[in-house]
């Protein structure tokens, strides 16, 4: 999964208080209903650098669409990546955060390499913050959410190519929302 696509899920849980309109929610055509997901998670992004090794990390763990976890990682020898999603595996818990990536050579080979083993500890840092947002899409799809987003505190490391990494995380939030989605026709 790309840093970009991440950024698309990851979308759904910042939508905290931005300033700005939002737009008004659409009304049912043609007796369309929404379809209601409760989505409870985590997300998180982080990068290190150690020794030459260059880290970036995304987690993220979803209710309602299992978690996905992305890696990549830059050495003097080349570029290495690995991830995965969906999966039904959890990478927070109580406090801890912790998953395995396999990883492999980004070349011709895709030759594996081993896994990365990233770990750590996660504590809130305020208080829930009220999420409410409407987003249209070109194709007329609306996706309405509703909920709260609480701001994380992270520390944690990745162990890769026989490196300990220490990660610097700029997002880490957990989420608890009512999702709606309205396709133009459904019902």
């Amino acid at each position: 999964m790309t840093r970009g696509a991440l950024a698309c899920l990851f979308g759904v849980g910042m939508v905290v208080t931005a300033g700005g309109a939002a737009q008004a929610a659409p009304s049912a055509e043609s007796g369309a209903k929404p379809v209601k997901t409760i989505e409870k998670g985590h997300a998180l992004s982080c990068t290190g650098r150690s020794e030459g090794v260059t880290v970036a990390v995304d987690l993220y763990q979803n209710s309602a669409f299992g978690s996905h976890a992305s890696l990549s990682v830059e050495t003097p020898d080349g570029e290495f990546g690995g991830g995965y999603g969906p999966r039904d595996t959890t990478l927070f818990s109580n406090g801890t955060i912790a998953a395995d990536i396999p990883v492999r050579k980004l070349d011709d080979t895709a030759e594996p390499v081993g896994n990365a083993v990233i770990s750590g500890t996660y504590t809130a840092a305020g208080r829930p913050k009220p999420v409410h947002e409407v987003i249209e899409d070109p194709a007329g799809h609306y996706v309405i959410t509703k909920g709260t987003n609480t701001q994380l505190r992270a520390v944690a490391t990745v162990d890769v190519l026989g490196e300990k990494v220490p990660l610097s995380c700029s997002t880490a939030f957990a989420f608890d929302l009512t999702v709606w989605r309205l396709s133009p026709g459904q019902g």
